[in-house]
């Protein structure tokens, strides 16, 4: 066993959001760990938790991609192996692969059950895989950090900072602001509170941004990183482009990872352009549609993954289906709401967005 910490972790509730402090010593570095061959998979050794409240965030630091390959406590086990993918799709609790730095909450229904053991696998960045050992390429390591998940508020407050390319149609103050009340009524029930913090127009945005999760790199350059602010970003054309198999897929919307948090490029993303070289010109969504756009991929920024994907995998929360704002197309929601577990989920995140990570 490579390392044991231990945390003293309250079961969540509800406090003000003055309450909530924001102390960089909730965060404790629990080590680096290098990824071992081990049944031809590139795991860390099973590393125990003593955590005995109802769950616990993850800082990691990995060399390349990395994604959770066993977390278990002797009541349950919510992730069994190491998956291919963008995250984890057979596992009880979904975790998305960290590329270069990320956050993993565990979020637990019910306290924990003893010692809970973690293990962390390599994924290759380029095709999401389980990365194989190599005589050519080093094993890495990955440094870890935990704390102890803030009590979740009833209600918290998220500042935005819109950044307009030359495609937005939202660019004048009149515009942002009408875009920032309508998304603030759709988050208004969940008890999340939207504050426009700035507003600024970059014409240096290039006109198209290409990404895929093991590459999240190109988005960085477009978004400051500064610790609670949640970046909006109004670009041109998006895609999805998968290195490995070639295929281009234009995106409404985007962010880096579930949740964005802390992770690189961490910002969300919005389509302003078609893609297609013939239609250069802007594309101009309702206030509406934009609205419920913008809502959704800050419910993923938040922690929300679609509460139903093409392929029927869900997100794992009880009170979801494909009625509410993290329906694949969004725009198309006749009655646009979040469920109760998934306001709960958002307020965890905004709780754990206005504390600082840690200090490396």
């Amino acid at each position: 066993m490579l390392g044991a910490l231990a945390l003293s972790i309250a079961p969540a509730g509800c406090v003000d959001e003055a309450e909530a402090p924001r102390d960089a010593s909730a965060w404790t570095f629990v080590g680096e760990f290098a990824f071992a061959p081990e049944d031809n998979q590139l795991l860390t050794e099973a590393l125990t938790l003593d955590a005995d409240g109802q769950g616990f965030a993850l800082f990691a630091e990995v060399e390349g991609c990395a994604q959770i390959a066993l977390l278990e406590d002797e009541a349950q086990a919510w992730v069994g192996a190491l998956e291919s993918g963008p995250s984890c799709v057979s596992c009880a609790e979904r975790f998305s692969v960290i590329a270069g730095e990320g956050l993993w909450v565990h979020h637990a229904a019910a306290a924990s059950s003893g010692p809970t053991q973690l293990r962390v696998g390599a994924i290759d960045c380029d095709t999401l895989t389980r990365a194989r050992p190599s005589e050519d390429t080093p094993p890495g390591s990955v440094r870890l950090w935990a704390r102890e998940l803030p009590a979740v508020p009833s209600e918290v407050e998220v500042p935005l900072r819109f950044s307009h390319g030359s495609f937005s149609s939202w660019s004048s103050a009149d515009e942002s602001e009408a875009l920032v009340e309508a998304v603030s009524e759709l988050f208004a029930p969940a008890g999340v509170a939207l504050v426009l913090d700035d507003s600024t127009n970059d014409e240096a945005l290039p006109t198209a941004l290409a990404w895929f999760e093991g590459q999240p790199g190109a988005l960085a350059p477009h978004v400051g990183g500064e610790p609670g602010v949640v970046e909006v970003v109004f670009a041109g054309c998006l895609e999805h482009v998968h290195p490995a198999l070639g295929s281009q897929t234009t995106l409404d919307g985007l962010v880096p990872r579930i949740p964005a948090q802390d992770s690189v490029g961490a910002g969300v993303f919005l389509r302003g352009r078609a893609c297609a070289e013939a239609e250069l010109g802007p594309t101009a969504f309702p206030l509406d549609a934009q609205a419920q756009l913008l809502a959704h991929e800050l419910g993923h920024y938040l922690g929300l993954y679609h509460s139903m994907e093409a392929s029927g995998i869900t997100d794992r929360l009880d009170d979801t289906d494909d009625g509410t704002l993290m329906a694949p197309k969004p725009m198309l929601v006749a009655e646009p709401v979040f469920s109760p577990a998934q306001a709960e989920r958002m307020r965890l995140h905004a709780a754990l967005l206005r504390e600082p990570p840690p200090l490396r």
